[in-house]
Parts: structure tokens; C-alpha cells; sequence
């Protein structure tokens, strides 16, 4: 082991200036040979271009899977890579993976060209090349090759979806209210060359500039405590909108569930309007989205300890918010078939994310059983799952699910079971397509609808489950 591997080893990662100042003094050398030493090591990975003074960090490959890399970034960047640092935080707040969208809103660099700034597709480029990030279909995420951490996709999407019914929430209470025009409200809108969860024309008379409307903009934070660096991105958003010559006013406001008082303090300080989501719609509504955010970050669990949880909470949503119980629809038909699986196999997973060589797939449900292993796909849409649908989970999906399978010891020889469910049932080319998928390579196909849900209902004898498939997921037979 070199003397620079001895360093990194017992310090852990570090800027290559200060791993060439401890090796100055191991060796006794000056500080410039060391450096010398440190540029020209080949066996020492580093990571070069976001940080001042033209430094890397510089670590062992052990020190991926421990996550010390990822922390030592991040604390690196913010001291000497501010700029890049938005990046980085905005990720990790987020539990390892964000779609673009949300992550325009979380970083404060331009979506559009914007003169002596870096473009929001340049910095993310940067992380890329570095093998921080990977960027597949929509998301980021961070790379195999720099963090070891197991990301939830399942409570990832699905938050996302509740961030945006909490906006949509937000703007029709804003035009109700007349803090925006009732023809105006935008999401995810772009301002002043940077993106916000929401925009809209704000014409409060005490706001208006020589009978310019201000606009109010917006972004939206949910499912876990939020600190102040958190909250840093938004700042620094207003603060470029509000440098431009002839900016207009602006009523900032930032939707969040839970924030530290340190995030707190240094929002009022800075003059944003805090919508904290019970003070705006109310205690049952917060208190119907905190169970959500519950039962989505732990959705097997908690299937296999309290099943009619989420039955209750169709029920609760269905009272007091049906637009958001509408934009979960399809992850709510997952735990109805998750509890369908429940009572008898072994383990319960929802959204499991497998990557394969053919990329990145979600598996809804996998259900392993002592004497086989399923896995369901579930479509709660209004139309029919079509021809195109079934050649698509037939042809890309389970040939990459199988290939997962056959790397699981525990369960590569366990008989596979892949299952169709949906709402809406099936045109018929596509239940032709699945019934004749029978295979004679140790799987099997079934296909569910609407007819074998209820039949299925009524064999579990679970009033409660029966109730919310006919209520929610079905039309009632006449």
C-alpha cells in the first residue's frame, strides 16, 4: 500500500491539496513535491472540475460503498464548489434520485441561456462525465461508480406526484383567494430564465410597481424535515430574478410540510412567505398526507403489518381530496393487488427498480412465495391495455425481469409466475397476446380484470377491500 493510500485509508477521502499537505509531512518533503506526488499517482480515483483552485477529491474505491465519499462531497462542494454544490444537496435530499423537472426547480441555474451563468445543462453535463450522476428516462440519480445507496423509486415518483397535487392544490386556493389572476397560474414555469414550481400574476394592489402586477413564484418541499442549507436553491433564485434591471416584484412563497426552525428563521429573514400545508388546507388534509407519505416509504412493510391502512386511506381521500386521491390511483390499484398477494407468500415488495442490461425496470409487485415468485404488473387506467402494451411487458419487460431472477440465488429456481392486472381489462388482441404467452421455459402468464379482481375480492372475504375496488378502482356491475 502507497503512502497516499495509507492517508486516504485512515483520514478518508480528501481534496488533493490537503492529502498532498499530510503527505509532506509523512515523507518529509515539501509541500510541492508532494503535490508533484499526488498528480501523478495513477492508483489514486479522483474526482477533478468542481472545485476551486483546481483541486480533486481524491479516495479509495472502498470508500464508495460506505457512502464517505458521497459525504465528504458534499461537504467539499459546499465549502469550495458552492456553485455545484446545489446539485449534489438537491439529490441527496432527495433520497439519491429526482426528475429533471424537480430538479430545475431544487438547483438555481438558468433553464434558458442567461449571460455569466452556467446553464442548468452544462452543470449537470459536468456530473455526468464525472460519473457522479447517471441520467436514464427523466431522472437523476446518483451513479454505481460514487455512492452505494439503495434508492426507493417507488416512494420517489410517488412523492413527486403528491408534490404535485399539493401545487395544483396551492393554485387553485391562490386564485380562489385572488392572490394570483384567476386566467394565470402556471407549474413548473419558467421565470426570469429559471424554473419554479409555480407562477402566476399577482395583482395585489400593495405589490403593483407603477401598474406593473407582481408574480408570485413558488416551489414546493415534502416528506422529510427540510434545514437550512435545503433551502438555500429558492434564495438564490430570487436573488438573480430580483438583480435583473426593471425586476419585478415578487411574492415568493415556499410549500412546505415540515422545516427545521433554523430553515425557518432563515426563510423569514429573507423575506419568504412560509405555506405550511396544514396552515393552508387544513389539519385533515395534512394529516391525510403525512399516513400517505407513511405507507409509500415502507409500502411492503406496511402491507404485511396493517393491511387496510391504505384501504382506510382511499376512503379519507376520497372525502376530503379526491384530486390527489385521482393522481395516485395507480399506486394505490399496487397495494390493492400487494394485499391480494399478502396473505400467503413469504415477502411483499412494491416498486421494486431492477437494472439489467437492457436498463432500468420497475417490477409493481413482487411477491415471493415458498414455492414460487410473481411478479405483477398494474394498470388502474380508464382505457383498455392494449396490443402495444402486452408486446411491450412480454418482449422487454420479462425477459429483464427473468434475467434478474436467474442472479438471485434464493430465488432462481423457485417456478415464475408473471401477472397482467388492470382495472380496465383487456382488448381482445392483447388478451390473445397474453393467453397464448404460456411458456414451456419454467414461467407462466395470467391475466386479471375487472371480472377476476371482483372474483378475487370476494374470495378474501375483506369487506373493506371490496368496498374500495367497486367504489374506486371499478364501475359497479349493474
Amino acid at each position: 500500500m502507497t503512502s497516499l493510500e495509507k492517508i486516504l485509508l485512515s483520514n478518508g477521502p480528501m481534496l488533493s491539496g490537503e492529502l498532498a499537505r499530510r503527505l509532506s509531512i509523512d515523507r518529509r518533503i515539501s509541500v510541492n513535491a508532494a503535490s508533484q506526488q499526488v498528480t501523478r499517482s495513477a492508483s489514486i480515483p479522483r474526482i477533478n472540475g468542481f472545485f476551486k483552485s483546481s483541486q480533486s477529491v481524491c479516495y479509495l474505491p472502498s470508500q464508495i460503498q460506505d457512502d464517505s465519499l458521497v459525504r465528504f462531497v458534499v461537504d467539499a462542494m459546499y465549502e469550495h464548489g458552492r456553485k455545484y454544490w446545489y446539485t449534489i444537496n438537491a439529490i441527496k435530499m432527495h433520497g439519491g434520485v429526482i426528475s429533471r423537472t424537480f430538479l430545475e426547480c431544487y438547483t438555481n441555474y438558468p433553464v434558458e441561456p442567461l449571460k455569466s451563468h452556467l446553464p442548468f445543462d452544462q452543470v449537470l453535463s459536468s456530473f455526468i462525465r464525472n460519473h457522479i450522476l447517471v441520467y436514464n428516462w427523466d431522472e437523476y440519480s446518483f451513479s454505481p461508480r460514487f455512492s452505494s445507496t439503495i434508492t426507493n423509486p417507488f416512494f420517489h415518483r410517488n412523492i413527486e406526484l403528491l408534490k404535485h397535487s399539493v401545487l395544483e392544490n396551492f393554485r387553485s386556493l391562490a386564485k380562489n383567494t385572488g392572490l394570483i389572476s384567476f386566467n394565470s397560474g402556471e407549474l413548473f414555469a419558467e421565470f426570469g430564465k429559471f424554473r419554479w414550481g409555480i407562477k402566476g400574476v399577482c395583482p395585489i394592489s400593495g405589490l403593483q410597481d407603477k401598474g406593473r402586477s407582481a408574480f408570485l413564484l413558488g416551489d414546493v418541499l415534502l416528506g422529510r424535515p427540510f434545514y437550512e442549507r435545503d433551502v438555500y436553491f429558492f434564495v438564490e433564485k430570487l436573488r438573480h430574478v430580483q438583480s435583473f434591471q426593471r425586476a419585478s416584484r415578487i411574492f415568493p412563497i415556499l410549500l412546505v410540510d415540515d422545516l427545521h426552525r433554523d430553515a425557518l428563521t432563515y426563510l423569514k429573514k429573507n423575506g419568504i412567505v412560509i405555506g405550511f400545508i396544514k396552515e393552508l388546507f387544513g389539519e385533515k388534509y395534512a394529516d391525510v398526507l403525512r399516513q400517505l407519505l407513511d405507507i409509500l416509504n415502507n409500502a411492503g412493510a406496511s402491507l404485511k403489518t396493517n393491511p387496510n391502512k391504505y384501504l382506510d386511506l382511499i376512503r379519507e381521500l376520497k372525502k376530503y381530496n379526491e384530486g390527489l386521491a385521482n393522481n395516485i390511483r395507480g399506486t394505490l390499484f399496487e397495494f390493492l393487488v400487494g394485499h391480494m398477494h399478502n396473505t400467503n407468500c413469504q415477502s411483499l415488495e412494491l416498486g421494486r427498480e431492477v437494472i439489467t442490461d437492457t436498463g432500468r425496470h420497475d417490477m409493481d409487485v413482487l411477491a415471493v412465495y415458498h414455492d414460487k415468485v410473481v411478479i405483477a404488473e398494474c394498470k388502474a387506467r380508464k382505457s383498455m391495455v392494449d396490443d402495444d402494451m402486452a408486446i411491450e411487458w412480454l418482449n422487454r419487460k420479462i425477459p429483464a425481469f427473468r434475467s434478474w431472477l436467474e442472479r438471485q440465488d434464493t430465488l432462481k429456481n423457485k417456478p415464475q409466475m408473471f401477472e397482467y392486472w388492470s382495472t380496465s381489462g383487456f382488448t381482445e388482441g392483447a388478451a390473445k397476446l397474453l393467453r397464448d404467452a404460456v411458456s414451456a421455459h419454467r414461467y407462466t402468464v395470467a391475466i386479471f380484470g375487472p371480472t377476476e379482481l371482483r372474483k378475487r375480492a370476494i374470495e378474501m372475504k375483506n369487506k373493506k377491500l371490496k368496498e374500495s375496488l367497486d367504489d374506486y378502482f371499478l364501475k359497479p356491475e349493474v
